[in-house]
């Protein structure tokens, strides 16, 4: 079957990490990109070693956009000039975050509130960005008027990588996503976005591509990390019960690998883990019982009884062909 889209993994704080990021392309594979995590800018310009590492070329199968979650345009330009110094070529800004104690601090979607300041922003980081820039966003913090009077800023300012999060700030990820907003932002954008939001199976993306036909770049968030394969399943891949454990016990190898090889791994990686567990637990079809045993699991030798023993439950149905 041929697929000539574009799939983006979605930056989900603490989870979609390098490791993660890796992983996936060595296994069930999928995502043509990523965007990583955001970092938060400080007033210190502090920028310590495990964020710059996240998005360093080397360390990274997939082609990897670094994120930055400020409102200030100089803090933004101080962390892309050290980008551009280690090789990273590509950066976004986060206006999209949801949660309060970001929006509240007019970062993230609380921007969306504040077109002056909106503007004044993505104005200096785009005469001065030393590398390629693009925008994440939502329809809007309450309402999509407030993206609607973005808009014409992007595109006097001709940013031509944007994608939409088609979720108001307000509702978190709570309730569905405003497909008939989304569609009113369309003819108004001078470029066609990326769609993100609810692509939660394979029929999901076949809904939408049907709806909106002009789109062709898709980011997938929290479902690709519940299935790993979701991607790979858009594409045509198959996966039978058998194939699937296959690659995720490879998943998981990998990534326990990586983790462990880190300096102070042994200290905090039951709690990485667990992170990651949020999402994996669906993969089985006792997802509250495989939950439950991995946040009991107090050592490393503990934890790996508990893998052992998951790998050996039922695989969620729904997640296999």
């Amino acid at each position: 079957m041929s697929f000539n889209d574009h799939l983006v993994l979605a930056p989900i704080r603490g989870v979609t990490n390098y490791v993660y990021r890796n992983a996936l392309e060595q296994t069930f594979s999928g995502a043509d990109s990523a965007i990583a995590p955001y970092i938060v800018t400080k007033h210190t310009n502090e920028l310590n070693k495990r964020q710059l590492h996240d998005v360093l070329p080397e360390k990274n199968l997939l082609p990897t956009t670094a994120q930055i979650l400020t409102k200030e345009v100089d803090q933004f330009l101080y962390v892309a000039n050290i980008y551009k110094d280690f090789g990273v070529k590509k950066v976004n800004l986060n206006m999209g975050c949801p949660y309060p104690m970001v929006a509240n601090r007019t970062k993230g979607s609380g921007l969306l509130l504040h077109p002056d300041k909106v503007e004044k922003l993505l104005t200096g980081i785009k005469e001065k960005c030393p590398i390629e820039f693009s925008v994440k966003i939502r329809l809007g913090r309450e309402d999509v008027s407030e993206i609607k009077e973005i808009i014409p800023m992007i595109n006097k300012l001709e940013i031509n990588d944007f994608t939409i999060h088609a979720r108001y700030g307000k509702q978190i990820y709570v309730g569905g996503v405003d497909l008939d907003a989304f569609e009113e932002c369309l003819p108004l954008l001078n470029t066609t976005p990326c769609y993100n939001g609810d692509i939660n199976t394979v029929e999901d993306f076949k809904a939408y591509k049907a709806r909106f036909p002009q789109i062709n770049r898709w980011m997938v968030g929290r479902a690709g990390l519940s299935n790993p394969a979701l991607m790979a399943q858009i594409k045509g891949s198959k996966f039978n019960e058998q194939t699937y454990l296959a690659k995720f016990i490879e998943m998981h190898k990998l990534m326990s690998e990586e983790y462990l090889s880190m300096d102070n791994a042994k200290s905090d990686y039951l709690q990485k883990m667990r992170g990651h567990w949020l999402y994996f637990k669906d993969i089985f079809e006792n997802e509250h019982k495989v939950y439950k045993k991995v946040k009991k699991a107090k050592s490393i030798e503990h934890y790996n009884d508990v893998v052992e023993w998951i790998f050996e439950q039922d695989l969620n149905p729904d997640f296999l062909d």
